[in-house]
């Protein structure tokens, strides 16, 4: 088993006025720096446009920076919208992000889920299916020799030859034989996770009950076995908050007390409430008027001392069928308190890590 962070980044400090984006930038960076020094595998970037409190429209660019300030953590978008690029342009930035890398990256694809970024671009009601088109011209970019043209409903590809003279197109993967792709999902039966099966691609599960994590590997493995691949759990990446402290009382003072619980109360439990989704959230386990962070915290996410996050995640293994790697969102605002994270980390890598390492 294997662990993983994603810097949406939570922000509310940076909407609220009081840091600036330049202080988002660093503190993701040195987070990324923390979970690469203490054995996280993994490390994704957002992409969002519209978002104060979300702010993060450039994932190629922190993964690029990021790239240069780690050995060994393997960096992702999450995701890539595709929709708002051109993905000719966008093909060869992941090629080249593929070599600055050393193969250190995951190309996280999605259509787009915010009204506002999509009212931003204008792609109106059209993003599933640009999506489609742009892996379809993305992935014939990084795999056919020209020439080839592509005639797509959004986009027009003329792949030229190569040429002597002017030693190109060149550009090649630096993976063998290219990037993975991977795509994430919410909804129990989940349609992105249905194309992320049917085309092989990594699945990730994001936060919700249990039981809902069930019916995302039935919809996965199921669309990946009709389409010829095998699914694989340890290529399951599952989004659950960890947070480890020296005790639980620590551990829950800093979860609900902190950045980690005031981005959930002010932020992320009002949406979930406001879209009706508190049943895909935390199924039938508590009911909406009394949800709160200090439940989350107790019952939901894996928060405590390295013993008792170590007995959650055994049991969260046990109860989704196993997955490969835990992923937790990252809180752009424990900046202001950086040894609770720094410590969080610390305790990760040297206790839990090497625990659940045979899962």
């Amino acid at each position: 088993m294997k662990f993983g962070i994603f810097n949406i980044p939570y922000a509310l400090d940076y909407a609220d006025g009081k840091k600036s984006l330049q202080d988002v930038i660093e503190w993701d960076l040195q987070v990324t720096e923390m979970a690469d020094r203490h054995g996280v595998a993994e490390a994704y970037f957002a992409e969002h446009y519209t978002l104060g409190r979300e702010a993060s429209p450039a994932p190629d660019v922190m993964i690029a920076a990021a790239s240069q300030r780690t050995s060994q953590i393997t960096l992702g978008a999450a995701a890539h919208l595709l929709p708002y690029h051109n993905p000719i342009a966008l093909a060869h930035r992941m090629l080249f992000l593929d070599h600055m890398t050393g193969g250190r990256y995951i190309a996280g694809a999605a259509p787009g889920a915010y009204p506002s970024d999509a009212q931003l671009f204008g792609t109106g009601k059209n993003n599933p299916e640009m999506m489609i088109e742009a892996l379809d011209i993305i992935e014939a970019i990084w795999s056919k020799p020209g020439p080839f043209t592509i005639a797509g409903k959004y986009w027009t590809v003329d792949m030229p030859a190569y040429d002597e003279d002017l030693h190109g197109p060149h550009l090649k993967p630096f993976q063998d034989p290219a990037p993975r792709f991977a795509m994430t999902g919410m909804q129990a039966t989940s349609p992105t996770l249905t194309l992320c099966g049917s085309r092989g691609y990594i699945p990730i599960s994001q936060e919700v009950s249990t039981a809902a994590l069930v019916q995302h590997w039935e919809t996965y493995a199921q669309a990946a076995t009709e389409n010829g691949h095998t699914p694989q759990r340890q290529e399951w990446r599952v989004v659950r908050d960890y947070f480890v402290a020296d005790t639980d009382a620590e551990a829950f003072d800093r979860v609900v007390n902190g950045p980690m619980g005031d981005t959930w109360r002010r932020h992320l439990l009002p949406t979930f409430q406001e879209l009706n989704l508190i049943d895909l959230l935390v199924g039938d386990a508590v009911s909406p008027e009394d949800l709160t962070v200090e439940w989350m915290a107790e019952n939901f996410w894996l928060v405590g001392s390295p013993a008792t996050v170590i007995d959650k995640i055994r049991a969260l293994q046990q109860e989704t069928g196993g997955f490969g790697t835990l992923i937790s969102f990252g809180y752009n605002d424990y900046s202001s308190r950086p040894e609770d994270y720094r410590r969080n980390f610390e305790l990760l890598g040297s206790e839990v890590i090497p625990a659940v390492a045979d899962l």
